[in-house]
């Protein structure tokens, strides 16, 4: 996946110098892959095991396991993400490319052309914030040279990451974005008081810059082309 930042200027908030060392270069930022010796014919099965296996799981309460392993072994037909719906915040991870002013940030996805408004130090809206919406409603200030967006009004209709971490559309989400030198950090932290027990910190992005003067990035629409022909309900 390809992340593209855009020009973060400054003004709004914030603590410090931030204004001198936020996003202020134009380039573009990896994920580094982990497949089987670099092999992009096992990214899905590999990405599939992965996140089964990982250590920092969702700290879901006893009750809730089970319909985690249900939507583990039904995604083909639970995940509404892979029916052309929104993946959401946080599943979607870090954005594509970054456009700022100083009242607000646009975050812009490499899928499903998703893009996300962040309107900069002031309160959650009234009535956004109880809409229950994929995006749900995000509010950001500055921290220092860290962007932080507050995240809440989300539905039900997403989970957390595949494979079946779902949530209520009482959770609340915490990103923090930091560059440092020619890295993009992403941190993302859950609380959804009705299924987890605690807080999750979800493991950390990591993107490295490409600073490449050309690079094209397609958005092809998404088509739902191969539901008929699953056989299985293996995705991973």
């Amino acid at each position: 996946m390809v992340i593209q930042s855009g020009r973060w200027g400054g003004g709004g908030g914030g603590g410090g110098n931030a204004a001198t060392t936020r996003f202020d270069e134009k380039g573009n930022y990896h994920n580094l892959r982990n497949d089987r010796k670099g092999s992009p014919v096992n990214q899905e099965r590999d990405s599939g095991l992965a996140q089964r296996f990982l250590e920092n799981l969702p700290p879901y309460k006893p009750e809730y396991w089970d319909k985690v392993d249900y939507l583990d072994v039904n995604g083909n037909v639970e995940d509404t993400n892979f029916h052309c719906f929104p993946a959401g915040v946080p599943r979607m991870g870090p954005p594509t490319k970054i456009m700022a002013t100083p009242s607000e940030i646009v975050l812009l996805y490499n899928q499903k052309n998703t893009w996300r408004l962040v309107p900069m130090n002031r309160p959650h809206d009234p009535i956004n914030s109880r809409d229950q919406s994929y995006m749900g409603d995000s509010v950001g200030k500055w921290e220092g040279d860290t962007l932080v967006v507050d995240v809440t009004g989300f539905n039900e209709e997403t989970w957390l990451e595949w494979p079946g971490y779902f949530h209520t559309n009482k959770m609340h989400v915490i990103e923090r974005l930091r560059r440092e030198g020619n890295t993009l950090h992403y941190q993302v932290t859950v609380e959804d008081p009705d299924v987890l027990t605690q807080p999750w910190v979800m493991d950390e992005r990591v993107m490295r810059l490409n600073t490449a003067p050309m690079v094209q990035i397609e958005d092809p629409p998404c088509v739902e082309s191969d539901g008929a022909n699953l056989y299985t309900k293996e995705r991973g």
